[in-house]
């Protein structure tokens, strides 16, 4: 069975996410990930917007120690928060959990499951979480996230820079806009200056 894998932090960006599928080095960073079992390019993707609001938090090396992206882990009605949806198979989707968990090969996934259940928490890293989020096409739409929401941290310039990108190559959206959208997310309101954003992605 496929699946929509709904993204909203780095794996906006084509060129980031595709190194969680075929392996490599991730954009701007340079940090390697070995990829999925299966390196196929995703079946579709569109813009897809998550009915969930989105904050930054933690403390990742990954990101030199700045705050990364979670939408709350819980079903909450709020302002959308703009993603990307990738279709992808279970066994790809699964992979791409493990990568966001430091792990290497993904678990077996009960969709069915999750769809009744409205999530599945699966291991220990943050992103533990994979979170039903409705049907797109007649196919189930999930996301990964958090089980409990971290301390908020704002993001750092390279992944702003990362997240940015994949937002105006998704939503077709200005660099002023898509700071703006950033700079005022919780975590990074009143710490992250959208005009440091704008000059980054227009570089």
């Amino acid at each position: 069975m496929n699946v929509w894998y709904a993204s909203y932090g780095s794996n906006l960006l084509e060129d980031r996410f595709l190194t969680y599928l075929r392996g490599g080095p991730v954009p701007i960073t340079g940090r390697i990930q070995h990829g999925a079992r299966d390196a196929s390019d995703p079946l579709d993707s569109r813009p897809y917007r998550i009915d969930r609001p989105m904050s930054f938090g933690g403390e990742s090396k990954g990101w030199n120690g700045g705050g990364v992206a979670f939408v709350d882990p819980h079903e909450v009605i709020a302002d959308d928060t703009l993603g990307r949806a990738w279709l992808l198979t279970e066994e790809q989707l699964a992979d791409v959990w493990a990568q966001e968990n430091g792990e290497t090969v993904g678990p077996d996934l009960d969709v069915a499951a999750l769809v009744d259940g409205g999530s599945l928490d699966l291991g220990r890293g943050w992103y533990r979480r994979l979170a039903y989020l409705g049907m797109l096409d007649g196919l189930p739409v999930a996301t990964i996230t958090c089980e409990t929401l971290p301390p908020l941290n704002a993001a750092g310039p390279a992944y702003l820079e990362v997240v940015g990108r994949g937002l105006m190559a998704t939503w077709d959206w200005s660099p002023e806009a898509v700071a703006e959208y950033l700079a005022t997310r919780a975590g990074n309101d009143g710490v992250v200056d959208a005009g440091e954003v704008v000059q980054l992605l227009s570089e």
